[in-house]
């Protein structure tokens, strides 16, 4: 899991109820206002260490009727290098993806058990660009995606992007949702290739945050390793 998603900073913090899975009607712009749109939102970035984001996540897939929808919280610490991200499902927590270098920690509270995957192996696919740290600047961001188009939706851009390498692994685009005026991150969506997708709306933002201790390094004390 780039990952997007894709941060938004200038921002303390922001609450938006904003559905970000309608399809646009609007053409999309010149690949050279796309370029605009992308640097104006990375822009956004300067200055922040850390950012705490309140979400919800739908999850569409093919195998059930009915979407899964759940609240959680995602940490980003841009202070390290590399960068470190954790990634939270439910209150309290089911699932926690922590991320950072070369490997993701995925921990399911129920049945106290986890599991330590290389970044391109994670078991959620979309989470392994995440660990390898939201995109800062234009360079990093077309290291990481190939820009497919930038689409104006009511007061929205909609960046769609193909990630590049292991990193992508089982991701078919990434759509990152932006603010028209402002140019603040809302959301991302994640279409998978076996035609599932995740959709994460953001419902607060909040920049330079401090981070608790031992926040992405688990106590994982009678927990069991395994494969999920």
């Amino acid at each position: 899991m780039a990952l997007a998603p894709k941060i938004f900073a200038g921002i303390l913090a922001i609450s938006f109820s904003l559905s970000v899975s309608g399809h646009a009607q609007e053409p999309p712009v010149a690949p050279e206002v796309g370029i605009e749109v992308i640097k104006r939102w990375l822009g956004t970035n300067t200055g922040v260490g850390s950012v705490k984001i309140d979400f919800t996540q739908t999850r569409h897939m093919k195998s059930l009727k009915v979407p899964i929808r759940q609240d959680g919280i995602l940490w980003l610490d841009f202070s390290k290098n590399p960068r470190r991200f954790r990634w939270q499902t439910g209150d309290p927590a089911q699932t926690i993806v922590v991320g950072g270098g070369n490997g993701v920690l995925i921990i399911r509270t129920p049945g106290k058990k986890f599991e330590k995957k290389a970044s391109g192996e994670s078991a959620a696919p979309g989470m392994a660009s995440l660990a390898h740290g939201f995109p800062r600047t234009l360079e990093d961001f077309q290291r990481k995606y190939h820009i497919l188009e930038v689409r104006p939706h009511q007061n929205t851009y909609r960046i769609l992007a193909r990630p590049l390498g292991a990193s992508g692994r089982g991701v078919e685009t990434f759509t990152y949702v932006v603010e028209r005026d402002r140019h603040r991150l809302l959301g991302i969506e994640i279409q998978l290739k076996d035609g599932s997708s995740v959709e994460t709306v953001f419902n607060q933002v909040q920049a330079n945050v401090a981070l608790p201790a031992g926040l992405f390094s688990p106590d994982l004390t009678g927990y069991k390793e395994t494969k999920f």
